[in-house]
């Protein structure tokens, strides 16, 4: 990051931000003469260049957590989604960068690498307090952090090869997800008719649409298809540290139409008119969206927080009305929707488009046993051909 501030008549003070290098802040400054702000700016093009090149051409000198920083600001937030970006800082910041940060870059082996992912599969190396082992997928989403920054690195000739390649890590196991069976989802649907209606839609949404919470949050009423009962998933809203709540596209960057049922769809409807009146009366001025209408806002147009609904689910759990309902999470409603489909022997490809999954494989290995306990109920459909007659 660069920037300039005139101090005085004809003279400016350029600033190239240098990044945090050993926990410290580093920058370098530099005052020239100038006859305008256009000229400022082209000197600071040429200061930002000049430092960018010895700091990458001198390798020998530079550290991981130097480096860091650098592909952070000329690489990851080209190239990353808001999500995905603030994921893999937190990965580098928490995990990465105490290990590795103060290590020349030239100087990390693949032997350093194999031992910090061995010492990642022992106990207690959660971050969040619990108990047991780290699981296979946040191992991985360690390793693909790492890997990225070190790709770029022998991509930008400062090392001579990838030490993460051919790393072999663990496989990710997906653990079976708790879902809720035909009857204990029509429970579900028979509880939430006690509840105010929005809360019942954003619950009967998740479990028809098999949507995650961002994507839920981020419905609006463009996205209704009223004369094919279908919904458009297109977005996600995600909410960021320091930054507040930002629109981005779904998780796998893919759009996709889901039918949906002709009673859902009419409060829907409903639904999207009252958002309708309320801009209406609020005006352009107050409305917190401009040019938005999401479906589950307040009366202002302010989308829910994702993580609102978690949170939400958990205390609908908890009434003193529905201690009868097992025990979910909210995510789990994504998990009962793919598996009620897969019972009615609809197949995975249908279910991958339906669910927004980029690949087929992904699909597979997530409802692989649920996709087997189907295929194998089929094969009794055959048990009439060997009976005897």
């Amino acid at each position: 990051m660069a920037s300039y501030r005139e101090i005085s008549k004809g003279k400016y003070k350029l600033t190239v931000e240098l990044g945090y290098v050993g926990g410290k802040r580093k920058k370098k400054n530099k005052t020239v003469s100038a006859k305008n702000k256009t000229e400022a700016s082209k000197m600071l093009t040429l200061l930002e260049a000049e430092v960018l090149s010895k700091q990458l051409l001198d390798e020998t000198k530079l550290s991981v957590e130097g480096f860091y920083n650098q592909w952070l600001d000329k690489f990851a937030k080209d190239h990353y989604g808001i999500r995905t970006l603030q994921e893999t800082k937190n990965i580098f910041e928490k995990r990465l960068i105490p290990e590795f940060g103060p290590m020349k870059i030239k100087d990390v082996k693949k032997i350093h690498i194999v031992n910090y992912f061995d010492d990642l599969k022992k106990n207690g190396k959660r971050l969040d307090g619990k108990e047991g082992k780290l699981s296979t997928s946040s191992i991985k989403n360690v390793y693909k952090a790492l890997n990225a920054l070190f790709k770029v690195a022998e991509e930008w000739e400062l090392i001579e090869s990838n030490p993460c390649e051919k790393i072999k890590l663990p496989k990710v196991v997906h653990k079976k997800s708790d879902v809720y069976s035909l009857e204990e989802s029509k429970q579900l649907f028979s509880s939430l008719e006690k509840e105010e209606i929005t809360w019942q839609l954003i619950v009967q949404a998740a479990a028809v649409l098999g949507a995650r919470e961002g994507e839920i949050a981020a419905l609006e009423g463009k996205h209704l298809d009223v004369a094919n009962n279908a919904i458009t998933i297109e977005q996600a809203l995600v909410n960021i540290t320091g930054e507040g709540i930002k629109l981005k596209s779904t998780k796998t960057d893919r759009t996709r139409k889901v039918s949906v049922p002709k009673e859902l769809m009419k409060a829907l409807k409903k639904l999207r008119a009252i958002k309708y009146e309320h801009q209406m009366e609020v005006g352009e001025d107050l409305w917190k969206w401009p040019g938005h209408l999401f479906l589950f806002s307040n009366e202002y147009g302010q989308p829910l927080r994702p993580d609102s609904i978690s949170q939400r689910w958990i205390r609908f759990l908890n009434k003193e009305g529905n201690k009868e309902l097992k025990k979910i999470r909210f995510h789990d409603l994504r998990h009962t929707s793919a598996t009620l489909i897969i019972n009615q022997n609809v197949h995975a490809k249908i279910i991958q488009e339906r669910l927004g999954h980029s690949k087929i494989s992904t699909t597979m290995d997530t409802y692989g046993h649920v996709l087997q306990e189907a295929e194998q109920s089929a094969a009794t459909h055959f048990e009439t051909l060997f009976k005897k007659s």
